[in-house]
């Protein structure tokens, strides 16, 4: 993988899991864009941050971790490898699977 950069303070770089299309029993092309929870993996996560008191605080995620949030948490990047990420603060983030 290509150097793609590291997220400062709280912020993880996610890619989405891609969602195959599926088809109701009378060939109905499912909606999955209304979707309120989608899945990721982390690829790249900050150092941490450092806390009110001055402490430094490591985020909860490491890098291949696949996690839940919610449906346009976020904000969407498009890097220099050509792929698209989201970037999330670690509290944005619901649940490590």
């Amino acid at each position: 993988m290509a150097n793609i950069g590291k997220p400062l303070a709280d912020r993880v770089l996610l890619k989405l899991e891609e969602k195959a299309e599926s088809k109701s029993s009378g060939g109905i092309i499912l909606n999955t864009t209304t979707a309120t929870i989608q899945t990721a993996e982390v690829v790249v996560t900050s150092d941490g941050y450092i806390g009110q008191t001055g402490e430094a605080i490591e985020l909860s995620v490491k890098e291949g971790d696949k996690v839940l949030i919610n449906n346009g948490a976020g904000q969407k990047v498009k890097l220099v490898d050509g792929n698209t990420y989201h970037l999330v603060r670690e509290s944005e983030i619901l649940m490590i699977l």
